[in-house]
């Protein structure tokens, strides 16, 4: 006490009020502890602040203005953070990344929309064969008709749900209804001219108990989504054996088939011809003569074939020569009868004749050419029945000068852009990307249309033989080769088989060489 002076409580009163505001600035109690920061740097002398006359002035001013103080105290801290979190800073820090993105929406002005709703061909009237292609029906069953509209098929196939897994939502009635309206806005006839294909994972054939029971119920659901479509055909693979013998794989064939008709009421399905590849039923026509013969004659009305050029061509059926497709269908009809067939896929063949392969080229270009579809284009017997295309449409597309232009915008000032996003990786050896392209089919239906009436050896008709002769040679001498070298294995593998291993002897030289002893 007899130390300090008068001033001392004026001093301690001001200290007071200093120490307040720095505590009001750093957002503290009194009761916590002060905490400096290198960072913060206050624009008040700490000397004016322990002065009597700067703590007076402070006393006086009211409660906003250190509100205002307050805020702007740790300003210089908080900057960094908050700029990246704010959007308007975020939008400036990505501003090139933003821009590059509309220039993609940008390419198709409103004039490029409308020549994509157009169709790219329009449909022949009047015509006694009816062509189309198996086309998408992603998100709805649906848009399988626009689809087809847009090539100018005048008929058509589909996958009725996905063809890869078992489990699938039901039809929806909505889709259903928008099916059945646009199938007549369109005059698309749903009992004659579309025909949906079948899961490739539904064997009929099959052995197992259990899996047997899955691809039936996966076989009559379709069957029934067919009828609330007011489809009549439903197309689909026969099977497989799967190393039982034939005609107990085609005894449970029958079963199942005549159960499914027994099911329903007005659907035909259609069995398709194969390849004749591995343990596959429907490679010959006579697996077909059997198997009808296993299924009452009270339902044989609702049993159909359809014809695959690519298949029948590959199990060794002659279809390219005049000769040999009017061979192929006197045994179609002496076997079975011409009156189940029903319909035909159109496909050339990659693969030569007999080669047990299903891969299909583009009309004219494999194996079967151009004369194989003329025979069937002018085959009075197939008018009024559906032929689909299921050629190849992956092409690998060309490069615009907007695609060059949008590249040579990537990089800016030695950075590249941020929204330049790059593709998933291809493989090594892998070939260059591919994207689909329909107008193939809306060319393909146009030629085939053409050849209707078309003198084969005319020059019109020789000239489009050569052309599309010409684009296929490359993939026809490839899969020769193949085809040829695996001849040649198959005959060393017979020679190796049927030879006697050198310095070995069989059993038979053993016991006549110990009988010569004795």
């Amino acid at each position: 006490m007899c130390c300090q002076t008068p001033e001392s409580p004026k001093r301690e009163e001001s200290e007071s009020k200093a120490n307040h505001k720095r505590n009001l600035s750093s957002g503290t109690s009194d009761a916590s502890p002060m905490r400096r920061s290198k960072r913060q740097k206050s624009s008040i002398n700490l000397k004016e602040l322990s002065s009597p006359e700067v703590s007076e002035a402070e006393g006086e001013v009211t409660s906003p203005p250190v509100k205002e103080e307050a805020v702007y105290a740790p300003a210089p801290v908080a900057v960094p953070n908050r700029k990246a979190k704010k959007p308007p800073v975020k939008k400036e820090a990505t501003g090139d990344a933003d821009s590059a993105k509309p220039v993609k929406k940008a390419r198709k002005s409103k004039k490029d929309q409308e020549a994509e709703a157009m169709p790219l061909a329009a449909r022949a009237q009047g015509l006694r064969m009816f062509i189309g292609a198996h086309v998408s029906a992603a998100k709805g069953v649906f848009n399988s008709i626009h689809n087809s509209h847009n090539i100018g098929g005048n008929a058509f196939a589909l996958f009725l749900k996905s063809q890869r897994k078992w489990d699938n939502p039901a039809l929806l009635d909505d889709h259903r209804d928008q099916f059945r309206q646009l199938c007549a806005e369109k005059g698309y006839d749903a009992s004659k001219h579309i025909l949906p294909h079948g899961s490739y994972l539904v064997n009929l054939a099959q052995s197992d108990t259990a899996k047997s029971k899955q691809a039936y119920a996966s076989f009559l659901d379709d069957l029934r989504r067919c009828e609330a479509l007011g489809i009549s055909l439903y197309n689909f693979h026969p099977g497989s054996t799967n190393q039982t013998p034939l005609p107990e794989a085609l005894a449970r064939l029958a079963s199942t088939l005549t159960q499914a008709i027994t099911e329903t009421t007005t659907v035909i399905p259609v069995l398709e011809t194969m390849c004749g590849h591995g343990n596959t039923i429907g490679g010959v026509l006579s697996d077909f003569r059997d198997l009808l013969a296993l299924i009452p004659k009270e339902h044989h009305s609702r049993i159909g074939i359809c014809v695959d050029t690519c298949h029948s061509f590959a199990a060794g059926y002659d279809l390219a020569s005049p000769e040999g497709f009017k061979a192929f269908l006197a045994e179609f009809d002496e076997l079975i009868g011409i009156q189940f067939l029903k319909a035909l896929h159109l496909n050339d063949s990659k693969a030569p004749r007999g080669s047990k392969r299903d891969l299909h080229a583009n009309i004219g270009t494999g194996f079967l050419g151009l004369r194989a579809f003329h025979n069937v284009m002018n085959e009075p017997r197939f008018e009024g029945l559906p032929m689909v295309l299921e050629t190849p449409i992956d092409r690998v597309p060309e490069k615009s000068t907007s695609d060059e232009d949008a590249g040579d915008g990537i990089e800016v000032e030695g950075e590249k852009k941020k929204g330049a996003k790059k593709g998933p990786k291809r493989p090594a050896g892998a070939g260059a990307a591919t994207v689909q392209d329909p107008g193939v089919w809306a060319r393909e239906i146009k030629l085939l249309e053409s050849l209707i009436g078309m003198d084969p050896e005319g020059e019109e008709f020789k000239a489009l033989e050569a052309r599309l002769e010409e684009e296929g040679r490359a993939e026809r001498a490839k899969y020769q080769d193949q085809y040829e070298r695996k001849l040649e294995a198959v005959e060393k593998k017979k020679a190796k088989g049927h030879a006697k291993p050198r310095g070995q002897k069989n059993l038979m030289d053993m016991m006549k060489g110990d009988a010569k002893k004795e």
